[in-house]
């Protein structure tokens, strides 16, 4: 089966549905704020997706683009149908549309005395299915330690900084 991709727009049915999904998916200090989100995909360096089964909706992803990189900042399946196989669909049709192009993106470092290690655990074993190995790469925050995975064994790290540096307001180039 083949999911049904939209850009998210306010018009869409499911709009209200979609944002609701982001606040429940993500850490409050994970989140930008919704609008940053709908602006900055305005310059065409990053695509705010809406994924459906059919007339479902399933799931969202928001990428930040930078000369050959995507860099998967959100993901998140629709937590009404979760566990059946949407996430790993997702990741396929993102691949297939930045092919060439390497996929990025961050999880938990994975830490034996987090109290959520287990999910961290699983999110790691769920990207490396489908195709994403570890990087050396952290990033610290207060929060969490965050670990980079790829669908490439190399990566340019000064187009990850200059990615993150454009997403964060600052031009570069």
């Amino acid at each position: 089966m083949t999911l049904t991709v939209k850009p998210l727009k306010p018009s869409l049915p499911e709009y209200r549905q979609v944002k609701a999904l982001y606040y429940r998916a993500f850490p409050e200090y994970e989140q930008e704020a919704w609008s940053r989100l709908l602006f900055k995909r305005l310059f065409r360096r990053a695509d705010f997706l809406v994924f459906y089964d059919q007339d479902q909706f399933v799931g969202l992803s928001y990428i930040i683009h930078h000369h050959g990189i995507h860099y998967v900042l959100y993901l998140a399946v629709n937590d009404r149908i979760r566990s059946k196989g949407y996430g790993s669909q997702i990741l396929a049709q993102l691949k297939q549309r930045y092919t060439p192009d390497t996929l990025i993106l961050d999880i938990e470092q994975p830490d034996p005395v987090a109290t959520n290690n287990h999910q961290r655990l699983r999110r790691l074993h769920f990207y490396r299915k489908n195709g994403f190995d570890l990087t050396d790469r952290l990033t610290r925050t207060p929060a969490v330690t965050y670990q980079l995975l790829s669908t490439r064994a190399e990566i340019d790290h000064a187009k990850v900084d200059n990615m993150f540096t454009w997403f964060n307001g600052r031009t570069f180039e």
